[in-house]
């Protein structure tokens, strides 16, 4: 059968037909050689390269003449610097059928991707209806439409499953129903909890909303989360925020919210009896403290103030005792948004690492105030240096998962998660999926290093090959030797060259040989580095000799001679001289920036590192063989000084790594802690009282006797660290004398105190 032949090339055709396809679907990313040399890919193999330097070369023509073309000049632009390489590829039959394999394949993967959406939506409408509802396949012949999927493709998806009559709305739920729905509810939350990793107690806090939102609020809110999450990719989160959002609707604005509460505040009634029961027996009452504490969870389980105070109260009656609790606060009267309630809102936002929500409420409160505010400028201020921060660390995670260096992108996407988790990535990624996908790698590289048997050098091997900078697994392949080549000789070769050959070294994994010529005066000349077992010498004069020098990551072996014996493998390398670790690192807030200072080292240099949200410092003294493992550097500004941008997360760590050559050791750290501040201080006689955040146990009080405390670690302050329990039993912290006092809110990770960097107004004192 005589090869097709391509028709005459017709660009008025090729433009509507080719450019507007491609320009329409995003430009030069989205098309494939192929489609833009407009040659037919079935017959790929059947084309003579005649035929298709014909076809290259009358595209590129008419290329040139668009280039000033007002709609396709960036497209066309785009596809002539690409031109020379891909049409090499082109013209010759081997490059075509490389170049059709990779085509086919891409081309599958951008139809899966166009496919995606529609086929979730189908899949989730069979899971809630058991099929395809015909009043939904409008809305889905749109969704495939926007996807560039066509009506013949449409149906044959539709085909794939069973349509189901019109589905009418569902009826608002009867107050008896609302059990079941309540459970279906906390069923949907709790799986979202566990998604998000942060725990969502009720439809008020999945809104962002106070229990006692009207109903036009939480419409409005719930109209604007549902935007947002259709425009998310679908996922099982996306589908389960769509069916609580909808719950939201039905419960919050269509239904009555008050048999909503009702029925949550039973739930939270049945968890807490047991905590009120045993409160009443040990103390025979329920204490103030103890009361307050209940309410303040029960608040925190999505319960308005006079529920939370009811159940509580009524429990204590039921166990035989009376709660001593202040009156609910009085009920706002609905009206025009508080902007500082939405300014709070932001800066919580923040600290949850959820910067989209942060931007919705500064949104909100300029909204409300009518203008901007110092206090708005100052957290809108905050989100664009976190949006910022975001922005650099997904930039880095690209070209870590292509180059498989799992360790590196986990800290990056730490970052993230940490700051900006609900911020797609560059095409759309979730830092929580990325972040997941990269620690199952480095577990399974953890799994393959522990169950390595005595071929424990490949199974050190197949770890890098999946996780390249594993940092047990290099630094433990790095420091073995590695086996030097043997038998290394020259030949004569064409034109007075020569060939060396040699035989490979006996060290598994990747090795490549450098290859050095041998002058008569002992001087060498490197020929070249090669992954063969042989290298063409093309240089002339005088040659003595040769050497061939195996090396494997960067570790060489033993130099191997031509003509000499095969050398014994080479001893470990030496280990590089300890640098000495720096025993101070201090935080102190500066403006909006963070100012890290230390004493620079006697020798080498110093570095601060940010390290991922979660992870602890590692112990001063200790080997740092991957310092990007351990985190991101923080810019320095000088010897001793380094500035980040003021940390909006709830513990930020950094740690200091000393260099001295090829060894880095770990220094001091410090961690920049933000938690909810004491409120009240003041003196009561000659104690020091304030009130409690909720949760917190522990508190730092420094006491300085010439000015207001700088900070926790005030060197010219004294420092005292007080329980709650503490606290109660002495009735305050005894203060003595003049000066000025501070309290710092702690907590605690992993067993390690963490204060908070900052005391605002409200928890410090002048002593007199």
């Amino acid at each position: 059968m005589p090869a097709p032949v391509l028709p005459p090339f017709d660009g008025n055709g090729y433009r509507k037909r080719v450019l507007a396809a491609v320009e329409a679907r995003g430009g030069a990313d989205e098309t494939d050689p192929f489609e833009v040399y407009d040659l037919p890919l079935e017959a790929a193999g059947a084309l003579t390269d005649d035929e298709v330097a014909r076809q290259v070369d009358a595209v590129w023509a008419f290329w040139q003449k668009q280039r000033d073309h007002p709609k396709y000049r960036g497209l066309v632009t785009a596809l002539l610097a690409s031109h020379d390489q891909v049409a090499a590829h082109l013209r010759t039959a081997g490059g075509r059928q490389w170049l059709a394999e990779q085509t086919r394949a891409e081309r599958a993967r951008r139809d899966a991707a166009r496919f995606a959406e529609l086929d979730a939506a189908l899949q989730r409408l069979v899971e809630r209806f058991g099929g395809v509802p015909a009043d939904k396949v409008a809305g889905l012949r749109g969704m495939a439409a926007a996807a560039g999927i066509d009506d013949a493709a449409f149906e044959a998806r539709l085909r794939g499953h069973r349509l189901l009559g019109a589905v009418d709305a569902p009826a608002p739920v009867a107050p008896g129903d609302v059990a079941v729905v309540l459970r279906q509810v906390r069923d949907g939350l709790e799986e979202l909890g566990r998604i998000e990793g942060a725990r969502v107690p009720s439809l008020h806090a999945l809104l962002e909303l106070p229990p006692t939102a009207d109903r036009d609020t939480v419409r409005r809110r719930r109209d604007a989360l549902l935007v947002v999450n259709r425009q998310r990719r679908p996922d099982r989160r996306r589908a389960l925020v769509d069916d609580l959002l909808a719950a939201a609707g039905t419960l919050l604005v269509d239904g009555d919210p008050s048999v909503y509460l009702d029925a949550l505040a039973d739930d939270v009634r049945e968890a807490l009896r047991p905590r009120v029961a045993a409160a009443v027996l040990v103390e025979d009452r329920l204490t103030p403290a103890d009361a307050h504490l209940l309410v303040q969870e029960a608040l925190a389980a999505g319960l308005d103030p006079r529920r939370a105070s009811d159940v509580v109260s009524g429990l204590a009656r039921d166990a035989g005792s009376s709660a001593d609790l202040p009156p609910p606060p009085a009920a706002r009267t609905p009206g025009r948004a508080d902007w500082q309630a939405e300014v709070s809102a932001a800066r919580a936002a923040l600290r949850a690492g959820r910067l989209a929500v942060a931007r919705r409420h500064v949104d909100a409160a300029l909204s409300a105030a009518g203008g901007m505010h110092p206090p708005i400028r100052a957290v809108r201020d905050e989100v664009d240096e976190a949006a910022a921060r975001a922005d650099a660390a997904w930039r880095s995670v690209p070209p870590a998962l292509s180059a498989r260096r799992h360790a590196a992108a986990a800290a990056a996407l730490e970052q993230v998660v940490a700051t900006a988790a609900d911020v797609p990535g560059p095409r759309g990624e979730s830092a929580e999926d990325l972040l997941r996908a990269s620690r199952e790698a480095l577990a399974a590289a953890d799994a393959v290093l522990a169950a390595a048997g005595p071929d424990r050098e490949r199974a050190l091997l197949a770890v890098l090959d999946a996780v390249a900078d594993h940092p047990a697994a290099w630094a433990e392949l790095t420091a073995l030797p590695v086996a030097p080549a043997t038998g290394v000789h020259a030949v004569p070769a064409p034109g007075g060259a020569r060939e060396v050959r040699w035989t490979p070294s006996a060290s598994p994994g990747p090795v490549e040989y450098r290859v050095l010529r041998v002058r008569p005066d002992g001087s060498r000349q490197v020929v070249g580095v090669t992954g063969a077992t042989s290298l063409e010498d093309g240089g002339y004069g005088p040659v003595t000799g040769h050497v061939v020098v195996a090396s494997r990551l960067g570790v060489a072996a033993a130099e191997a001679l031509a003509g000499a014996p095969p050398a014994a493998p080479a001893p470990p390398p030496p280990a590089a001289p300890a640098a000495a670790p720096v025993d101070s690192l201090t935080a102190v807030l500066h403006g909006r920036r963070l100012r890290l200072t230390w004493s620079p080292p006697a020798a080498g240099t110093a570095e601060v590192r940010r390290l991922p949200a979660g992870t602890a410092p590692p112990a001063p003294g200790s080997t740092v063989v991957d310092p990007d493992a351990v985190g991101v550097p923080v810019p320095a500004m000088g010897p001793g000084l380094a500035v980040d941008t003021r940390p909006s997360a709830p513990v930020t760590e950094y740690v200091l790594l000393v260099r001295t050559g090829a060894a880095v050791v770990a220094g001091a750290s410090t961690a920049w802690v933000v938690l909810p501040p004491v409120s009240g201080a003041a003196l009561d006689g000659d104690r020091l009282r304030w009130t409690w955040p909720e949760g917190c146990t522990e508190v730092v009080v420094v006491v300085r006797p010439d000015a207001p405390p700088e900070g926790p670690d005030d060197p010219d302050g004294t420092r005292r660290k007080v329980t709650n329990t503490r606290y109660e039993i002495d009735g305050g912290v005894p203060v003595a004398g003049g000066g000025h006092a501070a309290v710092f809110a702690c907590t605690r990770a992993g067993g390690r105190l963490l204060v908070a960097g900052e005391a605002p107004a409200d928890a410090r004192v002048a002593l007199g």
